[in-house]
């Protein structure tokens, strides 16, 4: 195939009249800087070859008499493939818990969030309303890969900065990838410049998979990722005790915990929702946890764990103090002077409004609360594991305090005043949220929405959190472990009463959770555990742990990231050259894989089947149940 080109660079901004305008830079095709100026806005860029691939670096710059506002910076990416040619692209989801997978490029397709609420929006969106040449359905966030069927090679185009701007890429036809930089109506005083986050393009014969491994390290290495936090072993109080959680209960997890240190080697405890007095007032409780949050982490700690809280800093409901007492902290409707709606849940609140609204972190008082508040609930406190979660609200669109600042800049000038409080020494855990923001504050991350104690729907991605769901995204975004952060897969549910799993459904999750090398925390009430399951979790503890080290060196990978069939799998190499693999049936049929298919040479494979630990030498078929999983280990 031939190489991928930048082939054109537009401004679009509104004048002083709040006109549209729009300045448009063809772009060169080597190494060099070229610019362009007209009516006093220029446009300078400059190629880089690097990392395999070229970095497209621009800014922009007021040389003019008038103030202006930046709309977008849009790149226009030629793929080389033939406009007509059949072909996927790999469609990256915004936030945590929104799907990520290959799709065929078609433009006449619509999304079902065309027509959602504004909260499914405002939660899965970088716009909660698509400009008409940028449709949902053919827009992925932050980076893509394109693929044609007529042609070898794949193209890569992503943003490895996030710092500045949220940011899609649009691949409505195969020959052209459209990258977008969202600047939000952000003004451009007389004299001044804007620097954008740096684009990359990449071509190759690689795997898509690999592609994507390759657009994380770059992005990784540019914006300093935290990805040195040791492996995480936890329990988490949410998929058991969800909002119901008390004190009493909390405790006698915990004591269980402490009795059962060596069939639960655990590092954290974490204490989730359900636990405050008002959803925005998160160092005070409600009077199901009488004795306070100090008390509840010195027992935590006294027991030798490390103490773990939930918050979501960027949220609060009406009768929060926070809310009552500083309403000027919140990002507003630009045409009613309301505060915006970015979630909505009758658990978290007790007036009759059962909204949860966008806190505005770029207002600087408020940053100065958020630093207050961490800098409480880790030196003050003790907690020294932080579950940020709804990370999103502080992306939503409105008005703002600051009007100078994007919504990207926004979100990531809160994280970093969290940072700030909390010390460099603490782990933070990121949660819905954008992926690109987050980066180099955060030291874990979800990548997928939450499992269930139910298997739910194997349509490929249903709306509705569910195990099955959860697992094709811990498959889809395996490459971001330890190049972002260290992925937070979600908990492992290991209980085998008050669950609608199935022995093969938790060995399913069991298997793709430590086949993705990622966090590992547990959500059971401890009693319902037993010797059992202690071993199980011992075992995966191992081999996760030793997939984890490999991470360093070689990322795992997602044996077809580009196709949406019920068999999936994962494959991470050893140093030795051996390799360890999860094969994953989603699937309501059984399937037969023939080991030629899985390209693992003629090595000996052993196969583990979690449910019945049992080890089965394969020679030509894998055989897998519905809703089933097994690690494969394959000999050098």
């Amino acid at each position: 195939m031939t190489d991928a080109l930048l082939s054109r660079i537009e401004i679009r901004f509104l004048d002083a009249a709040s006109n549209p305008r729009a300045l448009a830079l063809d772009a060169p095709t080597a190494a060099r800087e070229s610019s362009t100026i007209r009516d006093g806005i220029g446009i300078s860029a400059n190629l880089e070859h690097a990392l395999g691939g070229t970095i497209v670096r621009t800014t922009i710059a007021n040389r003019g008499g008038d103030t202006v506002r930046l709309k977008s910076a849009i790149f226009e990416v030629s793929t080389g493939f033939a406009p007509g040619a059949p072909a996927r692209f790999f469609k990256h989801g915004y936030q945590s818990w929104s799907a990520s997978g290959g799709h065929v490029v078609a433009a006449a397709q619509t999304h079902p969030r065309d027509t959602a609420h504004f909260i499914t929006r405002v939660n899965h969106q970088s716009e909660t309303t698509r400009p008409p040449e940028f449709p949902e359905a053919q827009t992925s966030e932050l980076f893509t890969i394109v693929e044609s069927s007529n042609a070898s090679g794949r193209v890569l185009a992503g943003f490895i900065g996030a710092a500045t701007s949220l940011s899609t890429l649009t691949v409505s036809s195969p020959e052209k990838i459209v990258a977008r930089a969202i600047l939000d109506d952000v003004s451009l005083a007389p004299g001044a410049h804007r620097e954008l986050d740096p684009l990359f393009i990449a071509t190759g014969d690689e795997s898509a998979a690999r592609f994507a491994a390759r657009w994380a390290d770059a992005t990784g290495r540019w914006m300093n990722a935290r990805v040195s936090a040791p492996f995480q072993r936890g329990w988490c109080s949410w998929y058991h005790y969800f909002h119901a959680i008390i004190e009493d209960a909390l405790r006698a997890n915990l004591k269980s915990l402490e009795a059962m240190r060596s069939e639960f080697p655990l590092d954290v405890i974490q204490l989730d929702d359900g636990f405050q007095s008002a959803l925005g007032d998160w160092d005070t409780t409600n009077a199901k946890f009488p004795g306070g949050l100090r008390k509840i982490a010195g027992e935590i700690r006294a027991a030798g764990f490390k103490a773990g809280i939930w918050t979501a800093p960027f949220l609060a409901a009406r009768d929060s103090r926070l809310m009552s007492h500083h309403p000027d902290w919140f990002i507003m409707h630009a045409e009613s002077g309301e505060p915006v709606r970015a979630g909505h849940n009758p658990n978290w609140t007790a007036s009759d409004d059962k909204f949860a609204y966008a806190l505005d972190a770029s207002n600087p008082a408020f940053r100065a609360h958020l630093h207050r508040l961490f800098a409480k609930l880790t030196r003050e406190f003790g907690f020294s594991y932080l579950k940020l979660d709804f990370l999103y609200a502080a992306a939503a669109p409105g008005r703002h305090h600051d009007p100078n600042l994007t919504r990207g800049e926004t979100l990531r000038r809160g994280l970093e005043a969290i940072r700030a409080g909390a010390g460099d020494d603490a782990f933070i855990l990121g949660c819905g949220c954008p992926i690109g923001q987050a980066i180099g504050v955060v030291d874990g991350m979800r990548i997928g929405p939450d499992v269930s104690p139910y298997w739910g729907s194997t349509a490929s991605g249903a709306g509705d959190p569910s195990t099955v769901y959860a697992l094709d995204a811990i498959i889809a975004r395996s490459f971001m472990h330890r190049r972002l952060w260290l992925n937070d897969p979600d908990c492992l549910m290991l209980r085998a009463r008050e669950t609608r799993l199935t022995a093969d459904e938790r060995a399913a999750l069991a298997a793709t959770i430590v086949g993705s090398g990622g966090m590992l925390l547990i959500s059971d009430d401890m009693s319902l555990l037993d010797a059992e399951a202690g071993k199980l979790f011992r075992a995966v503890a191992q081999i996760a742990e030793e997939i984890d080290s490999n991470c360093a060196q070689e990322p795992v990978l997602a044996l077809d990231l580009m196709t949406n069939g019920d068999v999936r799998g994962l494959i991470s190499k050893n140093a030795d050259g051996g390799a360890i693999a999860m094969l994953l049936n989603r699937g309501d049929a059984p399937a037969r894989v023939d080991r030629s298919d899985l390209k693992l040479g003629t090595a000996e494979i052993v196969a583990l089947d979690l449910a019945v630990d049992e080890k089965i030498e394969i020679f030509d078929t894998i055989d897998l149940p519905p809703h089933s999983a097994r690690i494969l280990r394959v000999s050098r």
